[in-house]
């Protein structure tokens, strides 16, 4: 694509995102589940939420360690993933949170593009859930094998950690973890997300904490949704469309 039209392409992706609110606060309902698998009795992201006055939202769950139950309300502060800091998300004081959250749009894209109720679901949920905590993770699934049917506990933990079933939480080559961590994403790079960080009496709590719900992640609502992917899909298209018209010229001379 010729500079030209890529910055122009940004510049309006940009201007889109950045009407997105960086900050604010609002209170959430989990209202049930989307399409999401039920996997060892627990109901899989996605999820549907009331955020704010916006039913029907779809929220991916970012923390095994709390729990959140359908239909309760709690209060939670959006943070856009191009403003998140170390202080600004239930996660922040992890560390490189920047690239960590980077892995956890990774794999919450992952978790909305797979087959509905497939096991690719369950697997992308629970190496999200081991970006930030995979000790605990692991030792979870220890404690709760499954040993039939179409995923086995071992399976899973072979596929999240890249290392024959649950015998470490350390990210290896050939596993999901690995591949979302280094693979150079960082949360700046996913406009398209934002953090539903649990908010106690206006202070946001620090995960496993006892926040009395879990972290989410979510798409923004609404328009800026919609002018978002038509905007990407406009930059798409004028981009085959440029890449055509060089590869004919090419072949005619």
């Amino acid at each position: 694509m010729p500079k030209g039209v890529r910055i122009a392409c940004l510049a309006a992706i940009a201007t889109i995102c950045l009407a997105i609110p960086a900050f604010a606060q609002i209170s959430a309902n989990l209202t049930g589940p989307a399409s999401g698998p039920v996997y060892d009795g627990i109901s899989m992201s996605p999820y549907y939420a009331t955020v704010g006055d916006v039913a029907n939202t779809a929220v991916v769950s970012g923390d095994l360690g709390d729990d959140s139950y359908f239909n309760s309300t709690w209060n939670a502060t959006i943070t856009s993933f191009s403003s998140i800091t170390s202080s600004n998300t239930s996660w922040g004081p992890a560390g490189t949170n920047k690239s960590l959250y980077g892995a956890v749009g990774y794999l919450t894209n992952r978790v909305l593009s797979a087959a509905p109720g497939s096991t690719s679901q369950v697997i992308d949920t629970f190496a999200l859930w081991a970006v930030f905590d995979p000790s605990g993770v692991e030792k979870y699934q220890v404690s709760n094998p499954i040993t039939s049917g179409p995923l086995t506990t071992a399976a899973l933990c072979s596929d999240i950690y890249g290392t024959p079933g649950c015998t470490s939480a350390t990210a290896m080559k050939g596993g999901l973890l690995y591949t979302a961590e280094k693979g150079g994403y960082t949360s700046g790079g996913f406009l398209n997300l934002t953090v539903l960080s649990p908010d106690v009496r206006g202070t946001i709590c620090r995960a496993e904490h006892g926040c009395g719900g879990q972290e989410f992640i979510k798409v923004p609502e609404g328009g800026s949704t919609i002018a978002y992917l038509l905007v990407a899909g406009l930059c798409s298209v004028a981009a085959m469309l440029l890449r055509s018209r060089r590869v004919v010229t090419r072949t005619i001379a």
